[in-house]
């Protein structure tokens, strides 16, 4: 009598499911997801379809192990009431636990719910978990199964080659995006430094309030640019839209945000002192574009909050621009 592992694989067996077909199941639903959130969700929000996702093809891993996860764990459930709360339950649970994962692995907060009721800490709210408890009863009960009989009618063979293709591109693309993830938050970095460096030239009796609570070290460290950096930072993330706007009328933007979406050039007049800070090179050596790549993750996550950079692209409206370079309203 077949016990424990080996009865679970032979009931997924019983259902055409194989790895194979589980992991193209996967990519089906994470493509479902992401035309879900490009299409519906920028379409309600923003008017337009908008390429919503991490990744930069269309796929969203977190709706493929999402419809998974419900599946495997609730396709047996006979009561629709008790599937959806389930499934409810369930995909908050992934929403959540993804939510803070890459919180704490990015710094990043890609989605925020605060501003829905029954909220918790801006991760997952109730309207969320109801519609994702809705799809998810879909999925167990007409999807999955129409899918899973789709796939066995195809030849095994054919099955693993788009497997392992499909397997390929991801990698590829999961690499692509996490060196664009790296040259943005490099580039942020630079900005802060600068941002910092202008102000201090550029609003020492304009904004005494401001400068005269960051630190008395001169800036002829990379040390002392990235703390000043850092203290600026969190002033400006704090300050009112009208002051942000007077600070805007006073201090020199640097020209790669000032020229919009052709300049967008990094430059560091102390490229000496900034050189010596770890892992951030030279200007001479920079990619001096913060292309189109990557200014697509706050086309892609419009609540998308860096906490360590955030003041500073407010202080440079660089979410209106990228607004403007993706045409959202």
């Amino acid at each position: 009598m077949l016990t424990g592992p080996a009865t679970l694989a032979a009931d997924l067996a019983s259902t055409g499911a194989t790895p194979t077909t589980l992991f193209l199941s996967f990519l089906a639903f994470s493509f479902a997801g992401w035309l879900y959130e490009s299409t519906v969700c920028a379409l309600a929000n923003y008017g337009h379809f908008a390429n919503s996702g991490f990744l930069l093809g269309p796929c969203c891993p977190i709706y493929g192990a999402g419809a998974l996860a419900c599946w495997l764990l609730l396709r047996d459930v006979s009561g629709i009431a008790v599937q959806f709360i389930a499934a409810a339950l369930v995909c908050s649970v992934i929403e959540y636990a993804v939510g803070a994962l890459l919180e704490r692995l990015t710094g990043a907060r890609f989605w925020d719910y605060s501003k829905f009721p029954l909220n918790i800490q801006g991760r997952v709210c109730l309207y969320g978990a109801v519609l994702f408890g809705m799809g998810a009863v879909f999925i167990c009960r007409v999807a999955a199964p129409a899918l899973f009989t789709a796939l066995k009618s195809i030849p095994g063979p054919v099955l693993t080659v788009a497997a392992i293709s499909c397997a390929l591109v991801l990698a590829i693309d999961t690499a692509f995006t996490l060196v664009s993830w790296r040259q943005l938050s490099q580039k942020l970095e630079l900005l802060r430094i600068e941002l910092a460096d202008k102000v201090n030239e550029s609003l020492k009796g304009a904004s005494a309030s401001l400068i005269d609570k960051m630190p008395d070290a001169a800036l002829d460290s990379a040390a002392g640019l990235k703390e000043r950096g850092g203290e600026l930072n969190s002033r400006l993330a704090d300050m009112s839209d009208s002051a942000l706007e007077a600070l805007r009328g006073k201090i020199e933007i640097p020209s790669f945000i000032a020229e919009g979406t052709r300049g967008l050039r990094l430059v560091a007049r102390r490229a000496r002192g900034v050189a010596r800070y770890a892992d951030i090179p030279t200007p001479e050596k920079l990619k001096t574009m913060l292309t189109r790549r990557e200014l697509r993750f706050f086309n892609a996550f419009p609540e998308i909050k860096l906490k360590a950079y955030e003041g500073v692209i407010r202080a440079t409206d660089l979410k209106k621009r990228a607004r403007e370079l993706f045409q959202r309203k």
